[in-house]
């Protein structure tokens, strides 16, 4: 399993976490773990999460070859990437001029693990700004797979919605 990217670790504690809607995502993924299994994503309550709901990505994790679709993301995160890319799979978007996470290297770590991360992610602008977000990734189960679905959150807690046209957007490959 290779390490996570600096600014990134296993998220184990709330205290980790210093967004609102981070923390709020951490305490529901680990008040509904069952025995230590996390839910199934089709058991995830969106309206426990409604405050939260345009800052989540939901999706699934593939083993074989390695894989990360997205099936659902959340209108905030839409909005920052810049486009919505529900139904599209990681590697088939290029955010490398965007992002510093390399994220498949967090959503490997994140089924290899089972276990949720937490880190911040710097944005870089079109004019050479840059800025950063807080990020969280966790594990939902999928079949016998305790890790093969994810729940994620980009942390927009504190942005200003008018800095989006600035971003440089995810693109599709």
């Amino acid at each position: 399993m290779r390490a996570l990217p600096a600014g990134v670790a296993q998220f184990a504690d709330v205290a980790q976490a210093r967004m609102p809607s981070t923390q709020r995502l951490f305490h529901y993924w680990h008040e509904s773990r069952r025995n230590g299994v996390p839910l199934q994503r089709g058991e995830i309550d969106p309206l426990a999460l409604r405050d939260i709901l345009p800052l989540l990505l939901l999706g699934d994790i593939e083993p074989e070859p390695f894989r990360v679709l997205f099936r659902l993301i959340g209108t905030g995160v839409a909005d920052f990437s810049r486009q919505d890319f529900s139904g599209q799979y990681l590697d088939e978007l290029v955010y490398s001029a965007r992002d510093s996470i390399d994220w498949s290297v967090c959503y490997r770590f994140v089924h290899a693990a089972h276990t949720g991360i937490v880190g911040t992610n710097a944005l870089h602008f079109a004019d050479g700004r840059i800025t950063s977000y807080e990020f969280a990734i966790f594990p939902l189960a999928r079949g016998d797979d305790p890790a093969g679905s994810f729940i994620a959150i980009e942390a927009y807690d504190d942005f200003d919605r008018l800095v989006i046209p600035d971003l440089r957007p995810v693109q599709r490959r």
